[in-house]
């Protein structure tokens, strides 16, 4: 009888624990990504005699079983607001959660800022030779460096937290003087938004970006240095833009990581021209019906960075068939999306790469193929001394 009931009992435990990862196979294969972490979750791996023998497939299995177990987004949510409403952790989820802007947590141990020459020389080499082939083909090359919001706002830090504050200078400063050695035209738009009074609204209070004033405010500084350098282009004035704050809550990337559960009243900003500058536009070289701004379509539905140009594309191409307007090449991270909607205006063509998501051919090959009369860089300051993606800008 006893061994009657084991068997029982054992073949009871081993249903349970096979329909738990067998309910998850057959009920979680819709979800592909995490919308709060922002990232892909993962796929079910492949089972094979050799994943099997080499260990591969369990460990695969156990990051599928991870990202797929049944309310795990829920238990994630909960977990965020007891360490938030209820322990009163300064930092959750990496994020810190106590001061007027989400900042995220940094590590404090920084590179002194010495170290930061020697690699800032190398960098700007390369950043040489594009200018060289720039200008080979008949164009004009300038990089406008960007404070991410953590930079911007590095005086926020309590004192008990590292800013990097030191770090930060120090590698802006070696970086921004390797590219004038080259004889690169360097934006800085930290100093321009300090000239300014280094206004608060100009940055995100829950997102790494800055906002559409302090979008608008690069824009007008780069128009001024390119008409300063002899070009006539044509400058969208505040009055000929109606700035809408739109009523629809905004999700950034710092509260997505807290389940937007941080106190929030924070709503996005768009510059609608009242005369709008016509333009056709492709994405990845497909015909796109996209506005500047996706929004949407009730005021109650969330928004994010995402509404301007409607995200990260490889390629965009705006044209606006004004011939006697010079031709762009923009490229760079996230950091261009905003102001693309302001840029186009001044150009007959303007061409937007993201390096990281765009491989049909190299910049190189692409400068010689479109010859542009006119090359910006657009990157934040974290990205100065990445050498892949939107910094890979030399290939012999």
């Amino acid at each position: 009888m006893a061994k009657k009931t084991d068997r029982i009992f054992l073949s009871c435990l081993l249903a349970v624990l096979l329909a738990v990862p067998a309910g998850v196979a057959l009920w979680s294969h819709q979800e592909t990504s995490a919308y709060y972490e922002n990232r892909a979750l993962a796929q079910f791996p492949a089972l094979t005699w050799e994943s099997l023998w080499d260990g591969s497939f369990a460990s695969a299995f156990e990051s599928w079983y991870s990202d797929h177990v049944p309310g795990r987004t829920t238990l994630l949510k909960a977990d965020t607001a007891v360490q938030m409403q209820v322990l009163r952790r300064p930092v959750v989820n990496g994020i810190l959660t106590t001061q007027s802007v989400l900042l995220p947590f940094m590590e404090y141990e920084e590179w002194a800022p010495e170290s930061y020459p020697g690699p800032a020389k190398t960098i700007a080499a390369d950043y040489q030779k594009l200018d060289a082939h720039i200008r080979a083909n008949g164009g004009s090359f300038y990089f406008v460096g960007f404070p991410e919001q953590r930079v911007y706002f590095e005086d926020l830090f309590p004192s008990y937290l590292s800013s990097h504050q030191k770090e930060a200078a120090g590698a802006d400063k070696a970086f921004a003087d390797a590219l004038t050695a080259q004889g690169i035209p360097f934006l800085d738009m930290g100093a321009v938004y300090d000239a300014q009074g280094h206004p608060a609204n100009f940055y995100s209070a829950v997102d790494h970006h800055y906002n559409y004033y302090g979008a608008y405010a690069a824009y007008r500084a780069i128009l001024a240095d390119l008409n300063a350098d002899g070009w006539d282009l044509p400058v969208l004035e505040e009055d000929d833009l109606e700035f809408q704050i739109l009523p629809n809550p905004y999700i950034g990337s710092r509260s997505r990581k807290l389940y937007n559960l941080w106190p929030n009243e924070e709503r996005a900003v768009i510059g609608v021209q009242r005369q709008p500058v016509a333009f056709t536009r492709t994405d990845n070289g497909q015909n796109s019906d996209k506005p500047l701004f996706v929004l949407p379509q009730t005021a109650d539905l969330p928004t994010t960075y995402n509404l301007y140009m409607g995200g990260d594309f490889g390629e965009t191409v705006l044209k606006t068939n004004r011939p006697t307007l010079p031709k762009a090449l923009i490229f760079g991270d996230s950091f261009t999306n905003a102001m693309e909607t302001l840029l186009y205006a001044s150009f007959d063509e303007t061409r937007i790469l993201d390096l990281r998501h765009y491989t049909e051919k190299s910049l190189k090959d692409y400068i010689s193929d479109y010859q542009p009369d006119i090359v910006l860089c657009v990157q934040n300051d974290t990205f100065y001394y990445t050498t892949t993606g939107n910094g890979a800008v030399w290939e012999e």
